[in-house]
Order: structure tokens, then sequence, then C-alpha cells
């Protein structure tokens, strides 16, 4: 009786896998970002900082440039710009300059074209603050950033991807957050 059932189950596990294998090594080829590929990305950006009770929201443009040094593992330089301003019931604004950053980014292999990644490094940033008589105070902050995406990867356009991230660039005297919509091109 075990003849009957090994050969018939030996063809339904082999037919089943001939489809997959084909989908499973394209899928393989995407998946993974080998060592010396070149990406650049913008990316819109909500930023919020809070001190205290007080909350800001200005927006922000980013522009992105990486390598991948190890599979799945870029170095990656960020500058961002801020856009727009925002001014709160008081009178006081808060403009977010420029921001710059070095950063390490780790990044799952694709499934189901979504890959999630990691980044951490160090950033710079420039803030100006104008208060309610008009006295602008410009400073600059050096941190510790880190942050979490997800990416969306579509089989026709390999090449270029769409992302969504939520960073903690700055979180000492006061907190500033950012979410971020964007795309990249991967070379």
């Amino acid at each position: 009786m075990k003849t009957y059932f090994t050969a018939p189950l030996f063809l339904l596990l082999f037919a089943t896998s001939l489809p997959s294998f084909s989908a499973n090594s394209f899928a393989y080829e995407l998946s993974f970002a080998p060592p010396k590929t070149v990406y650049i990305g913008v990316d819109g950006v909500y930023n919020t900082i809070k001190s205290g009770e007080i909350e800001y929201n200005p927006i922000s443009a980013k522009l992105r440039v990486g390598v991948f040094f190890l599979t799945n593992v870029a170095l990656e330089a960020t500058y961002s710009s801020g856009l727009e301003s925002d001014t709160i019931s008081d009178g006081s604004e808060i403009e977010l300059g420029s921001q710059t950053g070095l950063f390490v980014r780790f990044q799952s292999p694709i499934q189901q074209g979504i890959r999630v990644y990691l980044f951490g490094g160090f950033n710079t940033l420039d803030l100006s603050e104008t208060e309610m008589g008009g006295v602008t105070v410009e400073e600059s902050f050096d941190s510790v950033a880190w942050g979490v995406g997800l990416e969306e990867h579509f089989k026709l356009m390999k090449q270029l991807i769409f992302f969504a991230e939520y960073g903690r660039p700055y979180d000492d005297e006061f907190r500033l957050s950012h979410y971020s919509l964007g795309a990249r091109y991967q070379f």
C-alpha cells in the first residue's frame, strides 16, 4: 500500500514546487540589495517638535543618497531643508532650517512586495525660533538619531521604491519626530 501513496505524493510535491520555483528565484533576485548598489531618494516630511506642552509642526523635504556596502546593509547620507514654518496661538514661530545626517541602514528581504528597514546614526539640525516679541534665536543641535520604515516594491518598476518612515532625529531638550512619504531609485 505504501508504494501507491509514495509515487502520487512525490508527483504532487514536485508539480506544486515547479511554478513556485521560478517565482521564488525571481523574488530572491529582488529581495536582496547586493553590495555596491547605489540609491537616491526624496521625501516629504511632516515634523513634530514637542517642548513641554508646546507642539510645532513644520514641513520639510529630504534628499537621501546611499550605497549598500554589505547585502541589505547601507550607508546613507541625508540632507533636509525646511519648506514651511509653524506658528502656535501665542504667536511664536519655529522653522526647521536644515538637517544633515549619516546613518547605517539595515533592511529585511522583501516579503510579498514589502520590506522593513531600520536606521541609526548621527544627525545635525538647525532650528530657528521667533518669539512673540520678534526676537529670533537660531541654534544647532547634534544627536544620535534612529528610525524605522516600510518600503513597497512593485514588479513592473523594480528600481523605483516607495516608502513611509518614522524617525527620531533629536530627543534631548525637546523632541523632534518626523513622518515621511517618499520614493527612492536604486541603480
